[in-house]
């Protein structure tokens, strides 16, 4: 018997040890490759579903703005966005789920301009009264400005109210309450400043008489210039203008400046 062939490759039973162990080992990297794999194609998928989500909505809102909520169908907004019917559908199981999800869209890209507009040195730097004036200036512009949006936006409140959930009551109320919110500031701030008298607040307008009145005209404003009867009729820009105009009166005469 060789003696130099057992030293180099030992007895029978290491050479299955050695064996054993290496198929273990591969095996074990065979596993971690394929783990791997997997948790790539399911990261891979997510994207692509999150992309195709966000191609549905973007077209949903446009065919929306274009032919009207009622005349929008999904296989409409399935041909636009280049998928199937079925795929818009597991997406979106009924027409509500995409109403919810185009509101928290267009809320949250609403909340970022909104936050934008605050965190400014130029709204900073203005008296209480001025802050005033400009939240219901850019609110009311903002109408003009996306008049489609807010009106398909209100649209879809509508629709989901008639089914309205307490535990997400932020599919009905957007963003208003975060306005709300910062217009309480500015009254809190004018009065600090001595830009808003305390007798004006309590007798003529507050935060709760500017809103309510706020978010009808924010309303009326995006239907009469989706309407061509009603913008010829109540030229909407000219009015919003003389609203302001009319606050900033207020404000003024109130304080002397007037």
């Amino acid at each position: 018997m060789d003696n130099r062939r057992v030293i180099c490759f030992g007895s029978r039973s290491e050479t299955v040890a050695f064996r054993q162990m290496g198929t273990v080992a591969f095996c074990s990297i065979f596993h971690n490759l394929r783990n791997m794999y997997e948790s790539r194609l399911v990261m891979a998928n997510e994207i692509v579903r999150q992309m195709n989500i966000q191609n549905v909505l973007q077209h949903a809102m446009e065919l929306f703005a274009e032919n009207g909520i009622e005349n929008t169908s999904m296989e409409m907004i399935a041909r636009a966005s280049d998928l199937t019917l079925r795929s818009i559908q597991n997406y979106f199981h009924t027409r509500n789920d995409l109403y919810v999800s185009l509101l928290k869209r267009n809320y949250a890209l609403e909340l970022e301009e909104m936050k934008d507009f605050f965190g400014s040195k130029e709204y900073q730097s203005k008296t209480g009264a001025e802050q005033v004036i400009s939240i219901i200036s850019a609110s009311l512009n903002e109408a003009i400005e996306h008049a489609d949006t807010v009106f398909c936006t209100v649209q879809m409140q509508h629709i989901l109210s008639r089914t309205a959930n307490e535990k997400n009551p932020a599919q009905l109320t957007g963003n208003w309450l975060y306005l709300m919110d910062r217009l309480k500031g500015a009254f809190d701030a004018g009065i600090t400043d001595g830009s808003i008298s305390q007798a004006m607040e309590n007798e003529l307008i507050d935060v709760h008489t500017i809103m309510l009145a706020l978010i009808g005209i924010h309303e009326q404003v995006a239907y009469a210039l989706t309407n061509t009867t009603l913008h010829k009729l109540f030229t909407p820009e000219e009015t919003v203008k003389k609203y302001v105009r009319q606050i900033e009166a207020l404000m003024n005469s109130q304080n002397g400046n007037g």
